[in-house]
C-alpha cells in the first residue's frame, strides 16, 4: 500500500506477486488474500507456487532459496526492473545478530543489503514493524503474520526472542545494530574495491604468496574472500580465513573448506581447487 501511494511520484509501475512454498496449509488462502488486496488497488497479481527441497541447508533458507528463483523468474518475464520486499529494521538488526554470533567478519556484519545488484531492493528496511502496523490500523488495514515467526526451531526464532532482553538494555539497541550494519557495509565496501585493485594490479598473480603478505590484513582477507566466493560459490567463514592466514604465514600446510574444495600453497602461490574429501590435512569446516 506504501508503494501504491508513492507510485505515481516515482515515476514507476508496480505489479504484486506472493510465493506460496507448499508448507503449510493455509498458505493458500493468504496467497488468495493478496490477490485480494491486488485487485482492490487495481494493479496486477502473480500468485506463485514453489517445491522447496533442502539441499544441505535448512527448511528456512532452501524456502529463501526457492521463492526468490520465482520472484526474480516473475519479474523477468514482466520485465521488472526492480523486486521490492519489505524486510524491516528488525529484520536487518536479527540477520546481523545472527551472524555476528556465528563469527561472521564485515561482509556477515554488513547484513541486508538495502538495494543489491540483482535488482532486489528493499524500501522498509529502516522502518520499526510497529511504526508500519500503526501506519496500517490508522487506515482501518489488517495484515497477516506467518506463523513460521513464532516457530523457535528456526534460528532467526530464537534470535528475534532476544530483541526485548536487548531493549531493556537500550531502548534503542535495535536500531544501534541496524547502524552498525550500514557502518560495516561501507567498509567492506572500500576493502572490496581494495580487493579489486589488487586482482587487476596483479591478474594471475593475485595470489601469489608473496603478493598476498604485501597487504595489510584486512585487503588480504577482502582478497581472499573474493577468490573463495568466487571459486567456491559461497561466503567463506572467519574460521576458513583464519586458517588461510596461518597458511600464508607459514608457508606450508592445506585448508579444507567445506564440500570438497581445498586451498594450498603451490610453488609459492594459494591454489584453490576441489579435492577428495578424504584428503588429511589442515581442516576447517
Amino acid at each position: 500500500r506504501l508503494l501504491a501511494r508513492l507510485a505515481p511520484e516515482l515515476g514507476v509501475s508496480l505489479a504484486i506477486a506472493s510465493v506460496d512454498h507448499g508448507l503449510r496449509p493455509e498458505a493458500a488462502e493468504e496467497v488468495a488474500e493478496v490477490g485480494r488486496l491486488a485487485e482492490a488497488l487495481s494493479l496486477p497479481f502473480h500468485p506463485l507456487r514453489v517445491r522447496v527441497e533442502p539441499a544441505g541447508e535448512g527448511l528456512q533458507a532452501a524456502a529463501r532459496r526457492a521463492r526468490y528463483a520465482a520472484l526474480h523468474r516473475c519479474a523477468a518475464e514482466r520485465g521488472a526492473g526492480k523486486l521490492a520486499v519489505g524486510h524491516t529494521l528488525e529484520d536487518q538488526a536479527e540477520t546481523v545478530l545472527a551472524r555476528l554470533l556465528r563469527g561472521a567478519g564485515l561482509a556477515g556484519a554488513a547484513g541486508i543489503h538495502p538495494a543489491r545488484e540483482d535488482g532486489v531492493v528493499r524500501p522498509l528496511i529502516d522502518c520499526r514493524r510497529a511504526e508500519l502496523r500503526a501506519w496500517l490500523r490508522a487506515r482501518g488495514v489488517g495484515w497477516r503474520d506467518d506463523p513460521s515467526n513464532a516457530d523457535p526451531r528456526f534460528e532467526r526464532v530464537r534470535i528475534r526472542a532476544l530483541g526485548p532482553a536487548l531493549e531493556a538494555i537500550d531502548p534503542r539497541a535495535l536500531e544501534h545494530l541496524a547502524a552498525f550494519a550500514d557502518d560495516a557495509r561501507a567498509v567492506h565496501g572500500v576493502l572490496a574495491r581494495r580487493a579489486e585493485a589488487h586482482r587487476a594490479a596483479h591478474g594471475e598473480a593475485a595470489l601469489a604468496r608473496e603478493a598476498l603478505l604485501s597487504l595489510d590484513a584486512p585487503t588480504r582477507a577482502a582478497v581472499l574472500a573474493r577468490a573463495l566466493a568466487d571459486t567456491t560459490g559461497r561466503p567463506p567463514s572467519r574460521a576458513h580465513l583464519d586458517a588461510l592466514e596461518a597458511t600464508l604465514a607459514s608457508g606450508r600446510g592445506e585448508v579444507l573448506l567445506g564440500g570438497d574444495w581445498g586451498a594450498r600453497l603451490v610453488e609459492g602461490r594459494l591454489e584453490l581447487a576441489r579435492r577428495p574429501r578424504r584428503t588429511r590435512s589442515t581442516r576447517t569446516e
